[in-house]
Formats: structure tokens, C-alpha cells, sequence
């Protein structure tokens, strides 16, 4: 009886049981490489699918700032309308009156009288004055609908950042400041007012005195003037008299500030047996360099924090599309691997089917 038998993978005659254990070398080194390859497989689709939930994430959140950008540009469309409306109907008034001079003017004109044409030329001096007049009023809604727009943008980025407190902006007609922002705390307790008054005409010293005066009539803590023109001497923020000075890039950082110095007012009123004394001297820390130098320095960790997230963003890009090409390629090299083993093994080959598939669907996945 024949001892032998020829191996399937090498052809060569051998024992039946080293054939045996030869085999079973084989097919036990064929397990370990697809059980490595399907670990391999496995973590490459986790990889995949975290790198796209990033990107959905990034998706979503740039639908998100698109949509906000087209809803103040439709609000600023709006008023843009409301604008040409009020500068057409201006005309419109300038349009009548000088029909109106020019008709009188030639009725005087035909009548031939000294007296008449005196009067005539008090008349065009009158419709004159009136023409500025209503060429100065047309102007002014036009500085008032810029001053509305920038008084809407302050309030909605103090609505975003402040949810626990109450911002209420001051209707047209009513004297003293633009908004009034009630301070509380997470248990709805008041613990002060800050007024906002905003200004985009060129700067003034005349707005202090008023605004000091619309405080008190507020009974504010803290009174606020934000201003597109800021004096030559005032880098980002200034006390003056009680009126605090800043730009509209600064006013949000300084809400912050400012809001948590209420804060500490409202505590040290509760608290403290010598509260007029910590008050004063809260209000004193409020007027000095040093707390201007801590401002500052804060405001420039701020933009200093936005350069890097934006370096870091780009970094982070980079990173992405360097992933996405090293797992491109060894898809592509599993896949070859996958085709040359099929030549060899013929269907004997378990059949996997993400390795079948072509790499852009994998990708796609």
C-alpha cells in the first residue's frame, strides 16, 4: 500500500501525515492573514467614517454661519429699502415745493410789481432754506437707518453671548441710550443694568454729558458709549467720567468684563458691612491702568487665539487630505493582494466583499 501522497501546494510526494500536518500549516497560515486583513479592513472603515462625521460636522456648521450671513444680509436689505423709500419721498416733497415757487414765481413775474417781486425773492430764499432743510432731513434718516443697523447688531451679539440676562433695546422717540441690558445671574436674581448707547457720526464730547445724564435717568450701573469713531487717543477702551469709550470690535470682550464686575457690585452689596467702601473701591479698580492693561491683554490672548485656531485649521486640513491619500493607497494595495490571491486560490478563496469592490466606492461609503 501506497505511504504517499502528493502535495497539493508544493507537488511534491510526501508521507499522508506530513501531508496531513503540511496542510494543515497551510490553511492555518491562510486564516491568520485574512483574519489580519479583515482587522486591517475594519480599522481602515473606522478611520473612513470618523474623517467623514468630521466633515459632516464642518458641513453642517458652515450651512449653519451661511444661513446667519443671509439673514443679516436680508435685514440689511430691508432697511436699505426702507432708506431709498424715505430719499424718494423726500424728493418727491423737494419736487413739489419748487413746482410750487416756480408757479408763484411766474404769476409775480406777470404781474410786474416791485412789491411782488420783493416778495418773490423772499419766497425762492424761503423754498431755498427748504430745499437744505429737507436735503439735511434726508441725510439724517440716512445716518439714523446706519446707526439702526449697527444698534441691531450690538443687541443680537449681547442676546448670544449673555442668555441669562434680559437685553431690551429703547424704542425710537424715547430719550436716552439704545439698549439696557439687565444683569442676572443663573437664578434669574437682578444684579444690575449696563446702558449702551451706540454712535457711528463723527466723534463728539458733547455724547458724555447727555449719557452720563441718561444713566442716572436709567439708574444704570454702568454706562456704555460704543462708536465706529473713536478719538485719536483712545486705542481700545476709556473711562471718562463715569461714560466708558469703546469700538464695536472690543464692546463684547468688555460686556464680559463688565458684566462679572456688576456681578461682584451685586455681591458686595449683599455681603459686605462696608459695602460703600469695596464699591468705591471696585469703581476705582474699574478707572485704573491696571485694569486697562488686563483688558488689553485680554483682548490680545482673544485675537491671538483666533490666528491659531485658523493655523490650526488649515494644519488640520493638511493632515485630513495626507490621511485620505494613505488610506486610498492601502485599500488599493489590499485590493491587488486580494486579486493576485484569487489567481492563485481560484474560488477556494472566502470571498470578501469590501475587497471586491472598486476603491471609490469605499470611499464613498
Amino acid at each position: 500500500m501506497k505511504n504517499t501522497i502528493k502535495c497539493k501546494f508544493c507537488g511534491k510526494e510526501i508521507e499522508i501525515s506530513e501531508a496531513l500536518r503540511h496542510d494543515f500549516e497551510e490553511q492555518f497560515g491562510i486564516e491568520e492573514r485574512e483574519k489580519g486583513k479583515k482587522e486591517a479592513i475594519e480599522e481602515i472603515d473606522l478611520k473612513v467614517r470618523d474623517k467623514e462625521n468630521e466633515n459632516r460636522e464642518l458641513r453642517d456648521r458652515n450651512k449653519e454661519l451661511g444661513n446667519q450671513l443671509l439673514e443679516l444680509t436680508k435685514s440689511i436689505r430691508e432697511l436699505k429699502d426702507q432708506n431709498e423709500k424715505r430719499d424718494l419721498e423726500s424728493q418727491r416733497k423737494i419736487n413739489e415745493e419748487s413746482d410750487k415757487a416756480r408757479e408763484e414765481g411766474a404769476r409775480q413775474e406777470r404781474e410786474k410789481s416791485g412789491l411782488e417781486v420783493d416778495e418773490l425773492k423772499k419766497k425762492l430764499t424761503d423754498t431755498e432754506k427748504a430745499l437744505i432743510d429737507a436735503q439735511a432731513k434726508a441725510k439724517q434718516g440716512s445716518q439714523q437707518l446706519q446707526g439702526e443697523v449697527l444698534e441691531i447688531d450690538l443687541e443680537n451679539k449681547l442676546k448670544n453671548a449673555f442668555t441669562f440676562d434680559e437685553i431690551t433695546p429703547i424704542g425710537k422717540g424715547v430719550e436716552g441710550g439704545d439698549i439696557i441690558q439687565v444683569v442676572k445671574n443663573q437664578a434669574g436674581k437682578t444684579a444690575g443694568t449696563i446702558l449702551w448707547e451706540t454712535k457711528r457720526a463723527k466723534w463728539s464730547p458733547s455724547w458724555l454729558p447727555k449719557l452720563r445724564e441718561d444713566g442716572r435717568k436709567f439708574d444704570a450701573t454702568l454706562v456704555v458709549l460704543v462708536t465706529i469713531n473713536l478719538p485719536k487717543d483712545i486705542q481700545n477702551f476709556q473711562i471718562d467720567n463715569g461714560v466708558i469709550i469703546t469700538s464695536l470690535s472690543f464692546a463684547l470682550s468688555l460686556a464680559g468684563i463688565l458684566r462679572r464686575n456688576v456681578m461682584s457690585i451685586a455681591s458686595a452689596k449683599f455681603t459686605a458691612e462696608n459695602k460703600d467702601e469695596k464699591l468705591e473701591s471696585l469703581y476705582t479698580y474699574l478707572q485704573s491702568e491696571a485694569f486697562r492693561n488686563r483688558f488689553e491683554a485680554f483682548a490680545e490672548g482673544v485675537v491671538e487665539m483666533q490666528d491659531d485656531l485658523l493655523t490650526e485649521k488649515r494644519s488640520m486640513e493638511r493632515s485630513w487630505k495626507k490621511r485620505e491619500t494613505q488610506i486610498n493607497r492601502t485599500v488599493n494595495n489590499m485590493s491587488k493582494m486580494y486579486g493576485e490571491l484569487q489567481g492563485i486560490m481560484g474560488s477556494s478563496l472566502p470571498d470578501i466583499k469590501k475587497l471586491s469592490l472598486p476603491v471609490g466606492n469605499i470611499d464613498e461609503k
